[in-house]
């Protein structure tokens, strides 16, 4: 099976459709990657089950959260990563990385 790692740079207020990651990842295994505004949809809560829906895994970039004011507060089902974890992700553990 293929893997599709998808790179979410904005926020859950900016970016409303989370459609195209379902149809682009297709029956591949589907990963998610927040940074920036994006480590926003684990706490926002009309968001966070929908994003939840269309990926197999969800990696949140630890710096960003914190940043925001977020630290700590990520919750059940979302991996808080360092950049060292994130270059893994897109250099080893996935076949293919698509930025939205």
């Amino acid at each position: 099976m293929s893997s599709t790692l998808f790179i979410l740079l904005k926020s859950p207020h900016e970016y409303h459709d989370l459609d195209a990651v379902a149809a682009l990842g297709g029956d591949d295994r589907v990963g998610v990657m927040l940074f920036e505004d994006a480590t926003l949809f684990p706490v926002s809560e009309d968001r966070r089950d929908e994003i939840m829906d269309v990926a197999d895994e969800i990696y949140v970039m630890g710096e960003d959260l914190e940043a925001r004011g977020f630290k700590g507060r990520a919750g059940k089902g979302f991996q808080v990563i360092d950049y060292p974890r994130a270059v893994d992700l897109i250099m080893r553990e996935y076949d293919q990385t698509i930025t939205l």
